[in-house]
């Protein structure tokens, strides 16, 4: 049992753990150029935003980002950085979630679980991004750690908050299906380690097995008030979450409609969801296995070398050394080889943020890995071993420096260039925001277009919405990300065409690069010279990077547009 001194000391550990996650989040927050999938769903939030309308619809994943950004943007403006701040905050409180589990780690292996958690790589940069992967996996680990302590302490409240906490996992991304499945195979792998190893404790697997269904049963029945409770939590929070707006307001007012929106955020949802992601969904897998399975262990090797390497050690010392494995650990173990081998499989896009997913519960075995190194130099120090305490000391600081290293070059120093590991395709490689804030300082005091995108990348034909995902689905509108979530922040009104020149027919008043008023054409490089050509002399032209690599886009500005010049 660790002294209460200890104790105390391990609890601000964390405590520091959580404030260094903060700072690594926001600092700078809002610097990097969005990536084309947070600008396709901050697009949607801002059309949800401006017409209070709101639907589940599963390409665009779970409503947490909708809803609780609408409210932020309602609060403090629109901006890169008041978007990922959600993510950011939950990203910076999953080091605390460490806590929770301090029945059942050391209070070094705690104190390592919350920096594993506040100073990973990948954490850290997709803390920074808005995406739904760090929030489910810090929902579901919150879930799991208050269900933990709740048969620690045989305390009922914490199943309750363990299925609210679950009900926020599935509100943000729908594999919060497979954080339950890991969770469920992980604990049948703890029940078949037991029957298998039976034998050697006397005993036979048949006896173990019932033994753990009559455990089983009888805990159902002890806690059926609290298992009625968490599950009423998830019910509830599920509904409020994934409820039609404005329908669901107008339910508060009116009961009789409140059973057609309960049914719409629960039977409803599940429905829009499974005829997406389910077996025979319309998002596509046709992809090599393989090919997403390489992509994401080169990614662990580029960004969690060292977690990887720590959970390595820390798995096979609790298995193979302890003289009593601790079920917590081979728990995330299992957890985490299934996260590696599941993911490639079900992922519709090679997207370096899945490999959030295994790094969670890496991070655990590899908590026990940092405290076989402390153990080791502890051991060398009480034995006045000089080098065995420089040794572990070097092993320590080397791991930090390492992740420290890559967070920063990640996060900080390279967090658009190709090279980065843990930039996707989607990222803009080159920083726009000087032609971004001309935008927006142009758009409210022009007439008409403002915003003009030429040539067949870009050009949408036929009726089209884009506040509706379906709508703009395999359309050419995607290529223009994340210009999109720019223009609509700005109020800046946008069209598209494949001319150059004037149509030679009278009476068609198909816009035209030579007949445009909009003082922003955007077009792919190769039409540089051409449609330079056709633009008046005070149109200036600046060349980016719109994705990672190999589309190279130039737009032009019209220097006496009012506005262009920065009146500062």
């Amino acid at each position: 049992m660790p002294s209460f001194g200890r104790r105390r000391a391990t609890a601000l550990a964390v405590a520091f753990a959580v404030l260094a996650a903060l700072a690594l989040r926001f600092v700078a927050l809002g610097d990097r150029i969005f990536h084309w999938d947070e600008a396709r769903v901050g697009y949607w939030v801002l059309q949800y935003a401006a017409t209070g309308e709101w639907a589940y619809r599963a390409i665009v994943h779970g409503p947490f980002l909708f809803h609780v950004n609408e409210w932020l943007f309602g609060v403090f403006g629109t901006s890169d950085a008041v978007a990922r701040a959600p993510v950011a905050v939950v990203g910076a409180l999953l080091p605390a979630t460490a806590w929770l589990f301090r029945a059942h780690l050391d209070d070094v292996e705690v104190a390592a679980l919350a920096a594993l958690f506040a100073l990973n790589p990948v954490l850290v940069y997709y803390s920074r991004f808005m995406r739904s992967d760090v929030l489910v996996a810090a929902f579901s680990v919150a879930a799991l750690g208050l269900a933990v302590r709740a048969l620690d302490t045989r305390r009922g409240g914490y199943l309750v908050a363990a299925g609210a906490m679950l009900g926020l996992a599935f509100t943000t991304k729908e594999n919060a299906l497979v954080y339950v499945a890991m969770f469920v195979g992980a604990s049948a792998l703890l029940l078949d380690e037991q029957l298998f190893t039976a034998r050697k404790r006397d005993e036979s697997w048949e006896r173990v097995l019932h033994e753990n269904l009559q455990r089983a049963g009888s805990g159902l029945l002890a806690w059926r008030r609290a298992i009625a409770g968490g599950a009423l939590a998830f019910l509830v929070v599920v509904v409020v979450f994934y409820a039609p707006r404005p329908e669901f307001y107008a339910a508060l007012t009116n009961p009789t409609q409140l059973p057609g929106v309960v049914a719409a955020g629960t039977a409803g949802a599940w429905t829009e969801f499974w005829s997406t992601w389910g077996v025979s969904g319309s998002a596509s897998r046709q992809h090599s296995y393989v090919a997403f399975l390489a992509d994401a262990l080169r990614t662990l090797g580029a960004a969690s070398l060292m977690l990887v390497a720590a959970a390595v050690v820390g798995f096979l010392a609790e298995r193979y050394v302890a003289d009593e494995p601790r079920d917590l650990v081979l728990f995330a173990g299992y957890w985490a080889v299934a996260s590696v081998v599941v993911y490639p499989a079900i992922t519709d896009i090679s997207g370096h943020w899945s490999v959030v997913h295994a790094v969670v519960p890496l991070a655990v075995p590899a908590a026990v890995g940092v405290r076989v190194v402390v153990d080791r130099g502890r051991s060398a120090s009480r034995s006045d071993d000089r080098v065995g305490v420089a040794l572990a000391a070097l092993v320590l600081l080397a791991a930090a420096g390492q992740m420290g290293a890559v967070t920063a070059e990640t996060s900080y120093l390279m967090q658009q260039d190709e090279d980065n590991a843990l930039v996707q395709y989607g990222q803009p490689g080159s920083d726009m925001r000087a032609t971004i804030e001309r935008i927006d300082r142009i758009a409210p005091g022009n007439d008409g277009t403002d915003v003009l995108y030429y040539g067949s990348h870009f050009h949408v034909t036929g009726e089209y919405d884009a506040s509706d995902p379906d709508s703009v689905e395999g359309t050419n509108w995607f290529n223009r990300l994340p210009l999109p979530w720019y223009t609509e922040r700005a109020d800046a009104v946008t069209d598209s065409t494949t001319r150059l020149t004037e149509p030679a027919v009278a009476g068609n008043e198909t816009v035209s690069v030579e007949t445009t008023d909009a003082p922003v054409v955007v077009t792919e490089a190769k039409h540089y010279q051409e449609v330079r050509e056709r633009l008046g002399s005070e149109y200036e032209g600046w060349t980016y990077e719109l994705t990672a690599r190999n589309t190279i886009i130039v737009v032009f500005v019209d220097t006496g547009a009012p506005g262009f010049a920065d009146s500062e």
